[in-house]
């Protein structure tokens, strides 16, 4: 019998502030989930949720639009909800890390158009607390070979102003070192399409975008990657040709491109203070 709770869905949907008819779809597709899909989907919030997730991928099949696991994901997060009390982890916190759930989806109205969710094979980070939305940015718990980092993400609606950024590094710090001691004084990298210095060019010097760079040691680039499409231009496979030019970056961007120009991402290390 399933036992994935459909109320519970639309308590945590509301809670998060999805949109009433998007929130509806997804209940709708809840009703026609398989039994086999609850413990996969209680594995989400474990250290496991990478197998987890390929098995519910393999459970829930052709699933147009996303629908369906998403509504695993949601109920997932009703659990999510539970650890987040039994660690004493404040509920706003976990309300703005959640809130990736909304953001995805406009994120896939925007680019597509309609109703839609794509990022399930990443907010597992989320639902098995090893990535936390902490004032504007996000910082993801990572256990490497030469000691524990932190991995600082930018969500689309960050906001970069040098305060915002300053105020939330210093709230991160605070909340591993009460929350998650291993990663207390670790380095916190960043590695994005927002640090490439191929951005100088292209931005003003007073862009929290480059106020942002300037938080970080960039210690290697690449570009050859093209994850900034996405971001830029809300599609990846757009001919350069036809790229929008709706805002200042992307005409700037677009005839960078056109001329042979590379964005591609870099990495760095986040600057003592």
């Amino acid at each position: 019998m399933n036992q994935i709770d459909i109320e519970k869905i639309r308590d945590i949907g509301e809670k998060l502030s999805m949109e009433p008819e998007d929130l509806c779809q997804v209940c709708q597709a809840a009703k026609d989930l398989p039994g086999t899909v609850e413990e996969p989907s209680r594995e989400l919030t474990g250290s496991q949720w990478m197998d987890a997730w390929k098995q519910l991928k393999k459970i829930l099949g052709p699933d147009e639009k996303g629908l369906r696991i998403l509504a695993c994901m949601l109920w997932a997060a009703v659990l999510t909800e539970e650890k987040y009390k039994t660690a004493g982890m404040p509920e706003d916190i976990f309300v703005e890390t959640m809130k990736c759930f909304p953001r995805f989806i406009h994120e896939y109205k925007v680019s597509y158009g309609s109703f839609g969710f794509d990022r399930d094979f990443w907010t597992g980070r989320q639902l098995s607390l090893n990535l936390f939305r902490i004032g504007t940015l996000e910082y993801e718990k990572l256990i490497q070979q030469d000691g524990n980092r932190i991995s600082i993400h930018i969500p689309s609606d960050a906001v970069l102003t040098g305060e915002n950024c300053r105020v939330s590094v210093a709230q991160a710090r605070d909340f591993f070192e009460k929350y998650a001691p291993d990663f207390c004084q670790v380095p916190y990298i960043c590695q994005s399409w927002l640090l490439s210095p191929a951005l100088k060019a292209l931005l003003p010097k007073d862009s929290h975008i480059l106020q942002f760079q300037e938080m970080f040691q960039i210690l290697h680039r690449d570009e050859a990657d093209t994850s900034f499409m996405e971001w830029v231009f809300k599609k990846g496979d757009i001919p350069l040709k036809d790229l929008p030019e709706n805002t200042t970056l992307q005409r700037r961007m677009k005839a960078y491109l056109l001329q042979g120009g590379r964005v591609g991402e870099a990495f760095g290390v986040l600057k003592q203070d």
